[in-house]
């Protein structure tokens, strides 16, 4: 049987690698800063909120779980 501790850190390393792979492949297509227009930047901003909002969440819901069980 697999101890809670293990599970969180294969939970935590296979999190680390889906960001990381999503964010090499989304990096790649992107244009610098000051190229890209207004709509662009807005867009790009709230992308940036919504992430560490989602973020935010994850880290609260998973520190509730290892604290409940």
């Amino acid at each position: 049987m697999i101890s809670i501790e293990v599970a969180v850190y294969i939970g935590i390393f296979i999190g680390f690698v889906i960001g990381l792979t999503f964010g090499v492949l989304i990096g790649k297509k992107q244009k610098p800063w000051h190229e890209l227009t207004y709509e662009e930047k807005r867009n790009r901003k709230i992308m940036i909120g919504t992430g560490v909002i989602l973020l935010t969440i994850g880290a609260i819901f998973g520190f509730w779980q290892f604290i409940t069980f």
